[in-house]
């Protein structure tokens, strides 16, 4: 199915480095976060809770749990809150975990502008000061997400405690192509671009349904149906894929850095001693007709730039999760649970000496 292909071929901007060759499920979830039924932690994500954010515009966040630092989580591209159904009980047992929908995403309004790293970061420092969540925060960025968390702490350095990046996009993640993988990442995004538009299109027309996704969307045969209908009704939203293409437009310049990666690397700044750990996927599959060398290459590339942002820290860690695709947090949630674990201890622990 052609719809399919597209959503493989997505992969490539949303990971840095592609998963074509995987079922359309898995591929979808590299890219779009694609939901993955879990035991437990789905009914209170799927609670309808919007917050005024000014401009006539509501946006939707979910906290469970008590206790400070508070843990905020932002999806990748395309991404939904079932994405983050693996950890949250955990991370809700051990302090308040957040859960939010950017513009056009899930139950929140679209956007009144073109959706860049800064304006995320601007929407979420409004709803943090509209809600009762107290900073300092901690940011659980994944993929997109993490480039927008690391913007944050650049932008807003006081209200953020700590960071836990989940195989992060990053500035300059692209920046060693040779000219034939520029051309092939240029083809990739160019169908990925035109997949997300037809989706949008096939959206407006009232023509997706769980019966019919068009190749828009998978839904998990193991998902309860509440679980379903929760993410059948954001496919079916125009501006989910609005957003969606509006971000995806602003990863992406021809030659040359995007427009999310220019807003962080003009913000980019030390973290000092910020409890700070980068989680890398250690199961990246190749391209289709990239040589054995150039992949090599090429996870290197991603790995070493994840090194670069840990070290921006002088408290950062980066690690490689054995087993785990792009997905860290389906694949190998407790991974992601010990990371946040770890930097929410790390963040409490000045607080227990001064007692």
């Amino acid at each position: 199915m052609k719809g399919e292909n597209i959503l493989r071929r997505l992969a490539r901007r949303c990971i840095g480095r592609p998963s074509t060759q995987l079922p359309i499920a898995i591929a979808f979830a590299a890219v779009a976060g694609c939901a993955s039924a879990a035991e437990t932690g789905s009914t209170r994500l799927i609670e309808n809770h919007l917050v005024d954010v000014g401009n006539g515009r509501r946006m939707k966040i979910v906290c469970t749990g008590h206790g400070a630092p508070a843990v905020v989580f932002l999806y990748g591209l395309g991404g939904n809150l079932l994405n983050w159904q693996k950890v949250q009980q955990p991370v809700s047992e051990l302090t308040t975990a957040c859960f939010y929908d950017r513009a056009g995403y899930g139950d929140s309004d679209p956007p009144d502008g073109p959706v860049t790293a800064q304006s995320v970061t601007d929407d979420l420092h409004t709803l943090l000061q509209r809600t009762a969540v107290r900073t300092p925060v901690i940011l659980v960025g994944h993929s997109l997400g993490g480039l927008y968390a690391t913007l944050y702490a650049d932008r807003f350095p006081s209200e953020v405690a700590g960071l836990v990046l989940i195989d992060p996009m990053f500035a300059g993640q692209d920046q060693d192509e040779t000219p034939e993988e520029k051309q092939r990442a240029a083809t990739i995004y160019a169908e990925s671009q035109a997949g997300i538009a037809r989706c949008g299109a096939f959206a407006r027309g009232a023509k997706l349904s769980a019966r019919n996704s068009s190749g828009c969307f998978t839904l998990p045969a193991e998902s309860t149906p509440a679980e379903r209908e929760y993410l059948t009704r954001q496919y079916r939203r125009p501006a989910r894929w609005g957003g969606m293409l509006s971000e995806s437009n602003n990863l992406h310049a021809a030659g040359a850095l995007g427009e999310d990666e220019l807003e962080e690397q003009r913000a980019a700044r030390s973290f000092g001693d910020t409890p700070l750990i980068v989680l890398t996927a250690a199961v990246i599959p190749a391209q289709p007709g990239e040589t054995q060398d150039e992949h090599a290459k090429s996870v290197a590339h991603w790995k070493a730039g994840h090194d670069r942002l840990a070290a921006r820290s002088t408290r950062g860690e980066s690690i490689a999760v054995p087993g785990a695709t792009h997905m860290i947090q389906i694949d190998r949630p407790q991974a992601v649970v010990d990371a946040i674990r770890k930097v929410v201890l790390a963040v409490r622990r000045p607080k227990a000496a001064a007692h």
